[in-house]
């Protein structure tokens, strides 16, 4: 490269670099960040149930209950302390008194356990269809006496007395109005949904398990009386082992006799097809 080229060459360099400085200044540099080609997704929604049997939402009037005599009659429900509905147990109070209301002849609190009924009830529903209920959870109390037997000790029976025992509880059963159980139970749903929630069931509605567990009890056999027995070892069991099969809740309706089964039987059919068809 001759010198005449040499100086030209670097005349062009200079001409470059001033004009990168001039540009700069003018044009200041930002710093570079990289966008993330792949945005954070959103958190996945949370997966709601799919109701089957919905219940309408709570009115702003509670349920119009059966009246009943004045020496049995139980304070009305406060309407302004239950329309806008606290936690389960919060409500305890509010929720005994229209559960005393919803019964035409008796008070219910010698039979049940009125003290977060709601939670006992529903996990005593929760669990019929298992093999073992959590007797600690009932909403009833246990009832008086021993479990009767008659026959031989090679063949023992269920004594035909054993169903007096539960002859309260039947005919407890039946004194309800179902069309105003039915709206006592529409009324207080959240508070039913809210204990099933605690559960552990988040996306689950507690209406639909119910209708579930009538069906269920609805499917337990109905033997003629009197059921055999067997003692394999101190407890009885049923010799029949499609009997002894049977869930926690079946096993209590065996326990009834047939003439109180089939009885039993008559109301939750009834309840089962108002809670089917309720509209929302």
């Amino acid at each position: 490269m001759n010198k005449t080229n040499l100086v030209i060459l670097l005349l062009l360099v200079l001409i470059v670099a001033l004009g990168s400085v001039i540009f700069i200044q003018n044009n200041p540099v930002t710093e570079h960040i990289p966008i993330d080609v792949q945005p954070t997704l959103p958190a996945e929604p949370i997966k709601k149930p799919i109701i089957h049997y919905p219940v309408p939402g709570p009115t702003t009037q509670p349920a119009e209950l059966p009246a009943k005599p004045v020496e049995e009659k139980a304070p009305p429900v406060d309407t302004q302390a239950t329309e806008n509905l606290p936690e389960p147990q919060i409500n305890d109070e509010n929720f005994q008194k229209a559960l005393i209301n919803s019964f035409d002849s008796q008070r219910p609190n010698k039979l049940l356990q009125m003290e977060n009924f709601i939670q006992k009830f529903v996990v005593t529903i929760d669990n019929l269809p298992s093999k073992r209920l959590p007797r600690a959870h009932l909403p009833i109390k246990a009832p008086g006496g021993k479990f009767l037997v008659v026959g031989t000790t090679e063949a023992p029976q269920i004594s035909s007395k054993n169903y007096q025992r539960y002859n309260k509880y039947v005919t407890l059963m039946e004194l309800i109005n179902p069309d105003s159980a039915v709206k006592f139970y529409t009324y207080f749903y959240p508070l039913f949904q809210t204990a099933y929630e605690q559960l552990g069931y988040k996306n689950a509605y507690f209406n639909d398990r119910l209708v579930y567990v009538i069906n269920h009890l609805l499917a337990t056999p109905n033997p003629p009386d009197p059921i055999q027995l067997a003692q394999p070892a101190v407890l009885f069991t049923y010799a029949d082992p499609n009997l002894e099969n049977l869930s926690s809740g079946q096993k209590i309706l065996l326990r009834l006799g047939q003439e109180q089964r089939v009885k039993v039987y008559n109301v939750l059919e009834i309840y089962r097809d108002k809670l089917i068809s309720l509209q929302p």
